[in-house]
């Protein structure tokens, strides 16, 4: 299977991931960087996908 992503996903991947930053991190995943920073991008994206959404009701 071929799947291309988007442009404009590489885009914001780009603009809106940052790199690991510890302070971001509950204090139980201090110690395992690759959760702390998985969980931090996963909270960061399901917020960003609510604020679009909320957004886009806005409009009507």
């Amino acid at each position: 299977m071929n799947i291309e992503i988007p442009k404009i996903i590489e885009l914001l991947y780009y603009a809106m991931v940052t790199g690991p930053n510890p302070g971001f991190w509950p204090e139980h995943l201090k110690k395992d960087p690759v959760m702390g920073h998985g969980l931090w991008c996963f909270y960061s994206g399901i917020s960003m996908g609510l604020q679009l959404g909320s957004a886009s009701f806005e409009l009507f």
